[in-house]
């Protein structure tokens, strides 16, 4: 391996390192692009070094005759039957479109008897009650409802907090169960 240069070796002192990074911060644009030069090169230097030099030489690989096939193909006469995706789809005929039109009309609807689940509507009983993203006050507030707001409980949580939708705008948002009063 060859030694570096000597303005090269210059650099590797601790002293032109320090000096250089001094300038960089007092914020001498010229002192900083040096040292990105500097560090170029030494990694450029230092690669070319590694590699082998002026001494390089790249290997030889053994290369071995490859032997290239070649299909033939086999012309396909214009007079023979072509075969195509759509061939192979059946389609219905007049009488079968039919008979699955009249069925289709004839389907009589299943009615289910229709059950009143009552609501449970409920007034925000603090003075400003925030509504938020999710349950837990670790969740964004989505509007902040004043006393009296009629809301519908939606769903309550086993720790305290209430899904509810506003009567009046239809938002839906969480709040603190203890908040709501019967109506």
């Amino acid at each position: 391996m060859k030694f570096f240069p000597a303005y090269l070796t210059r650099m590797l002192y601790k002293r032109d390192v320090t000096i250089a990074l001094f300038k960089m911060i007092r914020g001498d644009l010229t002192a900083m692009s040096k040292l990105i030069v500097g560090t170029f090169l030494m990694m450029g230097l230092g690669f070319y070094e590694l590699s082998g030099g002026a001494d390089f030489v790249p290997e030889t690989r053994p290369t071995a005759d490859i032997a290239v096939a070649q299909a033939e193909v086999a012309p396909v006469p214009f007079d023979a039957p072509q075969v195509s995706r759509a061939a192979a789809i059946e389609i219905p005929t007049e009488a079968e479109e039919a008979a699955v039109v009249q069925a289709s009309l004839n389907v009589t609807p299943a009615v289910a008897d229709v059950v009143e689940v009552p609501l449970d509507l409920r007034a925000v009983s603090g003075k400003r009650v925030n509504m938020r993203a999710g349950p837990g006050t670790n969740h964004g507030v989505l509007d902040t409802l004043v006393r009296g707001t009629q809301t519908e409980v939606i769903e309550v949580t086993t720790d305290g907090w209430a899904r509810v939708r506003v009567t009046q705008t239809n938002q839906i948002g969480w709040m603190a169960e203890r908040l709501l009063s019967e109506i």
